[in-house]
């Protein structure tokens, strides 16, 4: 799904690869200063679950599961996020959560992940998102 600005809210929904066992390149991408509302959905079986490709761009993601996917959030170039109540499940040693620019802003909260790099891998946030130390995540959170 590819969002070309606008503001969009999907809600109950499932997003997975077409190809059986085989990751699809992006469940959802965000350009042209789109904002994205996810609300109780799952993305499955992608490279990126969502990608964010500019500063402009937005995600408010809550009580969404990603699962099987290298990279659940990846902000190329910055953006706002708040990611709240969401499971990330990654399964390989490459895969991360969250793969946030440094100019990235935003907050990271309640969320629970399991795998082998948990919530950020072998990087710390970006100074500019909150971050609740206590869900998961592990030892490499920052409090802010």
């Amino acid at each position: 799904v590819t969002l070309l600005g606008g503001t969009w809210r999907l809600e109950h929904c499932s997003i997975e690869s077409s190809r059986p066992k085989h990751r699809a390149c992006a469940g959802v991408v965000l350009r042209g200063g789109a904002r994205l509302e996810l609300v109780d959905c799952t993305i499955s079986t992608a490279s990126s679950a969502v990608q964010i490709c500019d500063a402009e761009c937005s995600l408010l993601a809550r009580g969404t599961t990603f699962r099987n996917v290298r990279t659940a959030v990846f902000a190329e170039r910055g953006g706002r996020i708040t990611v709240t109540g969401c499971a990330f499940e990654t399964q390989l040693g490459s895969d991360v959560a969250l793969r946030l620019s440094a100019d990235t802003r935003g907050a990271v909260r309640g969320n629970t992940a399991s795998g082998p790099r948990a919530l950020w891998g072998r990087l710390l946030p970006p100074a500019g998102v909150e971050v609740d130390t206590a869900a998961g995540g592990g030892g490499d959170q920052l409090p802010l």
